[in-house]
């Protein structure tokens, strides 16, 4: 196991934490696929790293067929459970890189997933994937890279530069939007594709915002003692400046086709 599985299968240990603390996406951003797409409900449509659903729910509810990828055995019986009495939601066990379907798509998106995917491997693989005029779409909520700075993020950030002092504490959207366009377009697979923010601000308490930041991957990588004083130090400070974060979230979204044009190095 490569140490990007390793990455990806931290999550299986946090997944109340992360159904918690993680926000939904908007409605909006369900509008955008949909319209770029032309998805009905017909279509076949596959959702990378599905993670405990945040996307999930925005496309169930609008009663499309789903198959579902997550990578552990824990995170699949989470899905199934959510899931499990709706015949159109089909929930696999595999690494997209391991993944070959008997079908093509209509839609592959991930949502805050498909970086843990060699970008040299998983665009051309979704490509291969799709049918002829298909949508890849792939989108990020970019709290964890972007950097915050003022107020109580002041405080909480010194308190990740104590315990994670050789981590950077976030790059500007500009920067994080230009690398995700280079990856997207790795060996001429995909074009450039249309891009879209959306902005919103949610309000967390102590609890709920030390439950997020239990989910940051590189919180995922201290040992369990580190990490267990970093959240409670965390939610200390969080109940010393008045016991609310004001969250800014924004999601980043990335859409592009499967045409004849495109994947010239097929």
């Amino acid at each position: 196991m490569n140490i990007m599985d390793i990455k990806k299968n931290l999550f299986q240990n946090v997944i109340d934490d992360y159904e918690y603390g993680r926000p939904q996406y908007p409605e909006e951003l369900y509008t955008a696929v949909s319209r770029f797409s032309g998805i009905a409900s017909a279509s076949e449509i596959l959702e990378v790293g599905a993670g405990t659903g945040q996307a999930t729910d925005l496309f169930a509810a609008h009663g499309h067929h789903l198959d579902l990828l997550e990578v552990s055995e824990q995170q699949v019986a989470f899905l199934q459970g959510k899931y499990g009495e709706q015949d159109d939601i089909k929930v696999i066990k595999s690494y997209f890189e391991d993944y070959e379907p008997d079908k093509q798509y209509d839609l592959i998106y991930s949502a805050t997933a498909f970086h843990w995917i060699k970008c040299e491997n998983g665009y051309p693989k979704a490509w291969r994937m799709l049918r002829e005029g298909g949508t890849m779409a792939v989108f990020w909520n970019v709290f964890f890279d972007l950097y915050h700075s003022g107020g109580i993020f002041d405080g909480l950030n010194e308190l990740r530069k104590t315990y994670m002092p050789d981590e950077s504490l976030g790059d500007d959207l500009e920067t994080i939007k230009e690398k995700r366009i280079r990856q997207i377009t790795v060996g001429g697979y995909f074009d450039t594709p249309e891009y879209i923010e959306f902005h919103w601000t949610d309000q967390y308490d102590a609890k709920r915002f030390a439950a997020l930041m239990g989910t940051e991957s590189k919180a995922l990588a201290l040992s369990a003692q580190q990490r267990t004083a970093y959240l409670q130090n965390i939610e200390r400070y969080i109940l010393e400046q008045g016991g609310v974060v004001d969250v800014p979230q924004t999601v980043s979204l990335y859409l592009m086709k499967k045409s004849a044009r495109n994947g010239r190095n097929v």
